[in-house]
């Protein structure tokens, strides 16, 4: 009966510290988690554009939170175009997080087709002629350095390449960002009249807050264009 309880209790200890140690050690496997995140982030060739989304699209979510702060009732379409823009900014991150992982990941299958093949008898033999041959002849010497790393590098490319036509063709999810993104861009001209009628609103801020967001969502339509160009042209 002693033993029993005994094996009872600590089993009872044993899990409670096991279950303490998953919560206390939460934080360090989140942090663990955003590091590598980051990490492979900062190594993609996406780095330029993830970071000319993010530096663009998180000031007008500033800029909304902010307009929450002015108590001015007369003033509810220029709060409403600033939420909404908020949230489009958030969908252009989300988006952009989502297209430069689908096209940076490389598939396990693509990776397997560029490994060479085992040699076959025929090949086995070929190779026992040609040493033979190698013998009676003198050895002429190929720099192996320039010739395959180039090959290999417009093979990857291709496969690149490939895979950009696939995510911004094929993907329903791209699909359904190219449409937001038309409506990004109208929202960003509405924005002009949303201005004008905000002049007078909390002492002229939420103009000054449009005003703000339009400069960034005009700047993100031309840089973020540019920049997934570049880091496309820098995949391998």
């Amino acid at each position: 009966m002693a033993a029993v309880l005994c094996n009872g209790i600590g089993k009872l200890c044993s899990g409670t510290c096991e279950i303490l140690g998953s919560v206390v050690t939460l934080p360090c496997k989140a942090c663990g988690v955003v590091c590598e995140g980051v990490s492979k982030a900062l190594r993609s060739p996406f780095c330029l554009y993830l970071t000319v989304t993010l530096g663009l699209n998180i000031p007008p979510v500033i800029f909304a939170v902010e307009a929450f702060t002015i108590n001015d009732d007369g003033c509810s379409i220029a709060l409403n175009w600033l939420i909404v823009n908020a949230v489009l900014c958030v969908v252009n991150i989300a988006a952009a997080v989502y297209i430069s992982g689908k096209i940076a990941y490389v598939p396990a299958n693509e990776t397997n087709n560029d490994a060479a093949p085992p040699p076959t008898t025929p090949d086995i033999e070929a190779a026992a002629v040609d040493g033979n041959k190698s013998k009676m002849e003198p050895k002429q010497t190929i720099n192996k350095n320039t010739m395959w790393p180039t090959l290999f590098e417009s093979n990857n490319r291709a496969k690149s390449f490939s895979r950009v036509h696939d995510v911004l063709c094929h993907d329903p999810i791209v699909a359904i960002y190219i449409v937001i993104g038309i409506g990004y861009i109208v929202w960003q001209t509405m924005g002009i009249g949303r201005m004008n009628q905000a002049e007078d609103c909390g002492g002229g801020r939420l103009e000054e807050l449009i005003s703000e967001a339009i400069m960034f969502g005009f700047l993100f339509i031309s840089l973020g264009a540019i920049s997934f160009s570049c880091s496309v042209c820098c995949l391998r």
